[in-house]
This record gives structure tokens, sequence and C-alpha cells, in this order.
């Protein structure tokens, strides 16, 4: 039996939707990063005076405090640092699109 108008007419509704629900995850997605990486811009001038005033303390110090709290920081700057240029990565290459 060929297929009645009614039965194509809800594929294409159904289809209609799920192109529809994915384009706004898409753009949750993309305000997502956008979000993350304002965030991310925020905490560097938000901590970096504490970040220096450590930097500042454990030099020439023999603190086992300071140097493990220096050590802290130089290891979540790194991964702040790749966070960030991910971010950044990722909302121009949306914005590219």
């Amino acid at each position: 039996m060929a297929m009645t108008f009614s039965t194509m007419k809800t594929g294409l509704d159904a289809i209609s939707g799920r192109i529809q629900s994915n384009s706004q995850k898409l753009e949750r997605a993309a305000q997502l990063i956008d979000q993350a990486e304002a965030d991310l811009g925020l905490l560097a001038t938000q901590y970096a005076a504490t970040v220096a005033a450590i930097r500042a303390a454990a030099d020439g110090s023999d603190d086992p405090a300071l140097l493990t709290a220096k050590a802290e920081a130089d290891l979540l700057t790194a991964e702040f640092n790749a966070l960030k240029a991910t971010a950044t990565a990722q909302k121009n290459a949306l914005a590219a699109l």
C-alpha cells in the first residue's frame, strides 16, 4: 500500500521537530562556550593579584607552604591557560561557521 499524504506529513513534521530541537541544542552550546570564555577572562582578572602575591612571597623563600602554594598556582595557571585557549578556539570556530 502506498504511503498516504497524512503519513508523509507526520514524517515531515517529525523531521522538522528534530531539526529544530537540535538547532536549539547547538545554540545553547554556543552560549555556554561564550559564558565559559567570559568567566575565564574574569577569573584571570580577579585572581591575578593573588597569584602574583604567592609568586612574590615564594621567590627566594625556603618555606615549604609558600613553595607548595607557588607550585599549585603554577599548575593551575598552566591548566587555566590551556582551558582559556580551548574556550577561545571553540568560540572562534563557531563564529566562523
